[in-house]
């Protein structure tokens, strides 16, 4: 046999040979610990499933509560104009003050310059 071909123990991160109880060991730990974190896993997912179920139903009923109210109101209020409390948009009134201000901004203006 060369040397090559000697076998050669595993190492731990530090350096240090394990026996192989000592590896066995180890990896029965290391399988404990990933099945509690698997359980734990499992548990978090029926809580966020039972979550989103109750979610859902919550949303359902908003939603019939919503229709219902919908109905309840008369049809000129559903849909038309702004929701309340929205302030309606200003349009050519406002822009035709503000044109109208200008020329008599402008009207004095010429009327001040052109006197003596």
């Amino acid at each position: 046999m060369s040397n090559d071909e000697t076998w050669q123990p595993p190492f731990e991160d530090d350096g240090i040979t394990l026996g192989p109880e000592e590896a066995l060991r180890r990896e029965i730990e290391k399988s404990k610990k990933l099945k509690v974190e698997r359980l734990q896993m499992r548990d978090a997912l029926e809580k966020l499933r039972a979550e989103n179920q109750f979610l859902k139903k919550e949303n359902r009923a908003l939603k019939k509560k919503a229709d219902a109210l919908e109905k309840r109101l008369p049809e000129t209020a559903i849909g038309s104009g702004p929701a309340r409390g929205t302030p309606k948009k200003p349009g050519l009134p406002l822009f035709l003050g503000a044109l109208a201000l200008a020329g008599l901004a402008l009207a004095a203006l010429l009327f001040f310059l052109s006197r003596p």
